[in-house]
């Protein structure tokens, strides 16, 4: 009787969890500041994911922020979602007015009918996606716009082995070295947030290089690396 009550028990519990795959959001946060708010992702996948409910309002339930944990200027969440078709969209900071492509009065306004958008009734556009029986990333998009992103970790560069990046903060010269076992030719530049290039050195197969940075005023800017492989990664700099 104890195992049968057991088994009751357990199915009630693990029924909500039965038929939910892995979905993970990602959107590219190197074009756009990240706010210091956070950034998030809303839509009617909310409730399905366990988060209380649909399209909350961006900022109102950090469960739905997204992380950027190797400082790669991609941020990303993680849920359990049934197979469904689902609308979402994200926002860099509190509140409905950061959400992207939301028309009106609203600080990030773009037409994302190019890549998927739906129209969301009040003059902007919703993305979409649909879970069909196995894991999936959503495709990385620039924020509020239909800019696949660019961006690829360092860790994706085989020939950046042993890289180093000091001082980081930097405040007057950043120092970059690496293995280069293979004696791939790279080039390394540096960004502004907003897509700036600032500088660019042609490395060939050199190991070292340093860069001046006393130009450039205090924030975060991005190092891209890039080999003869067609590999390319970044990593992010502190200048102050």
């Amino acid at each position: 009787m104890k195992q049968l009550y057991f088994l009751v028990i357990f199915a009630v519990f693990a029924a909500p969890l039965m038929g939910q795959v892995e979905v993970t959001f990602s959107v590219d946060m190197s074009v756009t500041a990240p706010d210091a708010a956070g950034v998030f992702a809303t839509g009617n996948w909310m409730d399905d994911a366990g988060l209380g409910g649909e399209w909350q309002e961006p900022g109102s339930n950090m469960d739905a922020a997204l992380t950027d944990g190797d400082g790669d200027g991609v941020f990303t969440l993680t849920v359990m979602l049934p197979d469904g078709d689902y609308q979402f969209k994200y926002a860099n900071g509190s509140g409905w007015p950061n959400g992207e492509a939301g028309g009106g009065g609203d600080n990030y306004q773009a037409d994302l009918s190019g890549c998927g958008g739906v129209d969301n009734g009040f003059g902007g556009f919703n993305r979409t996606f649909t879970v069909a029986g196995s894991a999936m990333t959503l495709t990385t998009y620039e924020f509020n716009s239909c800019n696949e992103s660019t961006i690829a970790s360092t860790e994706n560069v085989s020939t950046l082995g042993g890289l180093m990046v000091a001082p980081n903060p930097a405040t007057d010269v950043v120092n970059i070295s690496f293995s280069n076992d293979n004696n791939a030719e790279h080039t390394v530049s540096l960004y502004a947030l907003t897509g700036q290039l600032l500088e660019q050195v042609q490395l060939g197969t050199d190991r070292n290089v340093s860069i001046d940075v006393t130009a450039y005023p205090t924030g975060m800017y991005l190092l891209q690396f890039t080999n003869e492989l067609g590999e390319r990664g970044t990593q992010k700099l502190m200048i102050k």
